[in-house]
């Protein structure tokens, strides 16, 4: 049985299910290459279908990763649909235009009333849903959703391996909701808390990040990076009256909100909404407020470690006390906040806590996956079954390209590339990663989810502790964000502490490590200035290329690991195909490209 699973909206991504295992996932952004794109991933559906080799007409169930998907309003979904994107920009800003759509929607169901407006909006949404999956392919399936929590809870439950589990999702909001905690037992979650999305930890980190200049839902990651550079001491006080633990442990409440919820908070948000400030947001408008009010001389520095700290403990006091109540030591986690790899590292920490599993694509790209999971575990119930849970090796789950299909693109640049097939490409891009050569390296299966994980990666010496400031500067990225390695799986104990609890997330590069003293000089390019790093870990059976590739570079250097970072400029998506390859390379990017069996190299102007 085939089901799809869809996340619409921001970071829009799909996920295609055969019996229970994922053929093919893949984000809008990479083939529409629009960076987070925000609408229908009308091509992310359809390159799964390719992917995956199946007929269009075998899918018999689509599932939507929200339950308000057939809710909203037939405003949003001209937007998603009709328009093939959305219009919000995450930065904050609204445009008149959407004001001007927003006034009308609120006049439109004030004059026809709310209960036939949300009926009308529900069929307008079926239809324009229903008939989008038909020119993707789809002809006779079953349109459902699921709560948007669950699908978090399920993508990271169903994968995480053991039988029972503590559940933890967090993001900004979803369904209602910014976090929950599940227990996962033989095969199914049942929910013993929610925090509504007023009370949102993921949504105070984002308005910090729009606070520091970064654009909110997208570079909160930036954040987590520059944290390290500050105290996180000198504001942690003031930011707790922003947000709080309640005292036992099951929400958080905001002290500078008090009261303000309801119809009162609606009014404030329209007003808010009419001057241009993204509305629905809750209390991101009134932490701004108070942000601009109470620390507009403030270093970036502070201001990020202490919204780090404070995100780690808050994080922390939440989960500890269940992991007490319940005395489930192995813990999964899903939801955009687990994104924030310090965050990960601290739940790993907790006394008690014997192991961690976050989703490889924590965020709400990673709910089309979890989507898919809750739909078929319902369907093996019916069957008098369980659907239990397993281990995954890898992610890779997008396109892969013949020497045949490179060879055609790389054609097509003869005036600008040389290249040549190597006879053995690991030995020649060991050695110029040794000589400290940037390699493209472009090989397989894309990744899903936002990591580069050794099959459209950037390549590099891990001994250079300038690179953060060249290669970020050359990338067009932000000077502080540290870079990752790439490690085989066997020598990481040596390499950082506390690994074996660990060792299943590194597999993902969704987790840090303290980096063992004795190797913190050696390694300086990804250690970063909190003696942390973000490993991949590496087994032949999962990656046997990129394996033998690591292996080599050991035999040469004697280090069991490498610089690996996404292959992908500044602000845009991670490379898919051979021609994004050919146009990194043409833009600087790197020195060399290896992509199949070749080695690309401008020519010489």
């Amino acid at each position: 049985m085939y089901i799809l699973g869809l996340n619409i909206g921001h970071d829009a991504t799909a996920s295609l299910l055969k019996d229970g295992r994922v053929v093919s996932a893949i984000a809008e952004e990479r083939v529409s290459r629009v960076k987070f794109h925000f609408g229908f991933p009308y091509k992310a559906i359809r390159e799964c279908i390719r992917v995956a080799n199946v007929d269009g007409k075998d899918i018999s169930k689509v599932v939507l990763s929200f339950e308000n998907d057939l809710k909203r309003s037939p405003f949003h979904y001209t937007d998603l649909i009709v328009k093939r994107s959305g219009t919000i920009d995450p930065s904050n800003e609204i445009d008149n235009r959407k004001k001007f759509d927003t006034a009308k929607e609120i006049i439109y169901r004030k004059m026809i009333g709310e209960k036939r407006y949300w009926e009308k909006a529900s069929n307008y949404a079926k239809t324009q849903i229903t008939e989008a999956l038909k020119k993707c392919g789809l002809e006779h399936f079953s349109l459902e959703t699921a709560e948007h929590h669950l699908c978090h809870a399920a993508s990271c439950y169903y994968e995480g391996g053991k039988n029972k589990v503590l559940i933890v999702t967090m993001d900004g909001a979803g369904d209602g909701l910014s976090a929950t905690v599940s227990i996962g037992e033989d095969g199914k979650i049942k929910r013993i808390v929610e925090v509504e999305d007023i009370y949102s930890v993921g949504r105070f980190y984002s308005a910090i990040t729009k606070f520091l200049g970064f654009k909110r839902n997208r570079h909160e990651g930036k954040i987590t990076g520059l944290a390290a550079y500050g105290d996180p001491d000198k504001l942690y006080n003031l930011f707790r009256k922003m947000i709080d633990i309640t005292d036992d442990g099951k929400s958080f409440y905001s002290p500078l909100a008090g009261d303000l919820k309801g119809d009162r908070l609606r009014l404030k948000q329209l007003k808010d909404f009419m001057k241009g400030k993204y509305y629905g947001h809750n209390y991101t408008n009134l932490y701004l407020d108070f942000l601009k009010k109470n620390c507009s001389k403030e270093t970036k520095e502070d201001i990020a470690a202490a919204a780090q700290k404070l995100t780690e403990d808050l994080v922390v006091k939440f989960i500890q006390p269940h992991v007490k109540r319940t005395g489930i030591k192995d813990i999964v986690l899903a939801g955009g906040l687990f994104s924030n790899v310090k965050v990960n590292q601290r739940v790993l920490e907790i006394d008690g806590v014997e192991s961690v599993f976050i989703h490889p694509n924590m965020g709400d790209g990673g709910t089309s996956t979890g989507a898919c999971y809750v739909k078929w575990a319902e369907e093996v119930e019916k069957r008098g079954e369980r659907f239990l849970p397993f281990t995954i090796d890898n992610v890779y789950y997008g396109p892969e390209y013949s020497d045949e299909e490179i060879l055609k693109v790389l054609k097509d640049f003869l005036d600008k590339i040389e290249f040549r097939k190597s006879g053995n490409i690991v030995e020649e891009t060991a050695q110029m990663i040794k000589d400290k050569i940037v390699v493209g390296w472009f090989q397989g299966r894309m990744e899903y989810g936002p990591r580069a994980l050794g099959n459209r990666s950037i390549l590099f010496d891990p001994t250079d502790r300038k690179i953060n400031d060249w290669l970020n500067k050359r990338l067009k990225r932000t000077e502080f964000m540290p870079f990752a390695p790439s490690c085989l799986y066997e020598d990481a104990t040596l390499v950082f502490e506390n690994f074996e609890k660990g060792s299943y997330p590194s597999y993902f590069m969704t987790i840090t490590f303290n980096v063992k003293e004795e190797w913190r000089e050696r390694i300086g390019a990804v250690n970063h200035v909190d003696n942390t790093a973000r490993p991949q870990t590496v087994k032949e059976e999962q990656n046997p290329l990129y394996y033998k590739l690591l292996k080599r570079y050991k035999e040469l250097t004697g280090l069991p690991l490498f610089v690996n970072t996404s292959f992908n400029m500044h602000e845009e998506p991670i490379l898919c195909s051979p021609l994004d390859a050919v146009r990194s390379l043409l833009n600087n990017c790197v020195d060399v490209l290896v992509i199949g069996n070749f080695i690309v190299k401008q020519k010489k102007q």
